[in-house]
């Protein structure tokens, strides 16, 4: 059998180096073409061979049908190539299947070098399933010392990456400083500090004058002053209040401090209501095809890897999925392109809920959002018109609902709809949901 499948092997190599991959349905089989020839280095794991025989036999069938089908343009053909296609993709993906389980297995074993070859090959959807990819960084990063891997140090790299530029882009993380020299100054700034001296001491607040709550970081400097044990330093301000951070005691006549801070939208205290069905925001009877889903390819990463983006032309009516408070708003932008340089273009509509998440709705059109900051909204009420602003490759909803997660990052949530054909426990790519 092995040496059938190296000729075997050395018959899609010379098929594939001769010819470029056929042009019909193109993003559908090249990939699964180019990673025909990468499964060449596994054939010596005799669990996996005989599969990746099967493929790499249904791949050669397959190169040849598409290149006819590229200059015959015969429908009935098409139909057929794209039928074998899908049922390659079915394929390949049970052979992923098997390549996981091996990976999985040599991680329980111990087997680091078996790991690193199963691991070392960059495969379509190879370590995509995030309990898989968690655990194979994390055995890696215990035994790296003995050899390294390419394709595992760019997982790490990416993934600190996605966490770091994928947050929901309408979240900013505002920075500001405070210090001694500032006490008498009037605040401005939307969460700030101020202080209350009496003898030695000094008493520290912050203020939150947002209608929603934030979570705020801070780092302290001091001169001949010593801080109130115990002071966290990383904590929430609910909305349009103050709080209590510290208590400063002077040990010195001459002293002075510094005070640092970072805050971002949102309670990282929030605990999300999972009971809670949400409805789909557009309107009911309306049918609109979901264009990425949760972990998507393009934008859907890291802090926005729940969202739900929704197809639908500019002018679309857009309504609340869930009852709440809007406490963010924007409409005044007619700016939009598929580059990250335009995600503070997108105009968009943020509601508070009552367990202290938040839902964006984002892309609205300009001058297209129906409802102001401190107006309470009922699930299903008009709040917006779709667009296409901000980071954006074309008309669609930006749905996610989310909370903060520290002072420096908010992460999305995943959230079940309502259908008209039922509970929609996960949202997919390509379905067509309608509102009920």
């Amino acid at each position: 059998m092995l040496v059938k499948l190296l000729l075997l092997c050395v018959f899609v190599l010379d098929i594939l180096s001769a010819q470029e991959y056929p042009k019909t349905f193109a993003r559908l089989g090249t990939p699964l073409f180019q990673s025909s020839q990468k499964l060449s280095t596994f054939t010596d794991i005799q669990s996996l061979t005989p599969e990746i025989e099967k493929f790499q036999t249904k791949v050669v069938i397959a190169t040849k049908n598409g290149k006819k089908v590229d200059t015959s343009q015969d429908k009935k053909e098409i139909k057929n190539y794209l039928l074998e296609l899908r049922a390659l993709q079915k394929n390949y993906d049970f052979l992923l299947h098997l390549i996981h389980k091996e990976i999985l297995q040599a991680i329980n074993k111990k087997e680091y070098d078996t790991f690193i070859k199963l691991t070392s090959l960059e495969l379509q959807g190879l370590l995509e399933n995030k309990n898989i990819k968690n655990r194979s960084i994390a055995f890696y990063q215990k035994n790296k010392a003995k050899k390294k891997s390419n394709l595992l140090e760019k997982k790490i790299n990416n993934e600190a990456l996605l966490e770091a530029t994928t947050q929901e882009f309408y979240n900013e993380i505002v920075e500001s400083n405070y210090s001694s020299e500032d006490k008498k100054k009037r605040a401005t700034k939307s969460v700030s500090i101020y202080t209350m001296r009496a003898k030695n001491e000094i008493q520290v607040f912050f203020l939150n004058v947002n209608p929603y709550d934030v979570t705020v970081r801070v780092n302290a400097d001091y001169k001949n002053i010593k801080e109130s044990p115990n002071t966290t330093k990383e904590f929430v301000i609910k909305a349009k209040t103050s709080t209590k951070y510290t208590s400063l005691q002077l040990t010195k006549a001459e002293s002075s401090y510094s005070f640092s801070y970072a805050w971002i939208i949102g309670s990282k205290d929030a605990i999300h209501d999972d009971a809670y069905i949400y409805r789909l925001p557009f309107a009911r009877g309306s049918k609109h095809r979901v264009s990425q889903a949760y972990n998507g390819a393009y934008t859907h990463k890291g802090s926005s890897q729940y969202a739900i983006d929704f197809v639908m032309k500019e002018g679309t009516k857009i309504y609340a999925a869930r009852e709440g408070v809007v406490v963010r708003t924007k409409s005044d932008s007619n700016s939009g392109g598929y580059d990250k340089k335009f995600a503070k273009d997108g105009n968009y509509v943020t509601i508070a809920h009552n367990d202290g998440t938040l839902a964006t709705y984002y892309h609205l059109k300009r001058h297209g959002v129906t409802v102001k900051v401190g107006e309470k909204v009922q699930r299903g009420s008009h709040i917006a018109y779709s667009g296409n602003t901000g980071y954006s490759s074309g008309p669609h909803l930006h749905f996610a609902v989310f909370k903060a997660i520290s002072a420096r990052a908010t992460h999305t949530i995943p959230t079940r709809f309502m259908g008209e054909r039922g509970l929609i426990e996960t949202p997919e790519r390509g379905e067509i949901y309608e509102a009920r």
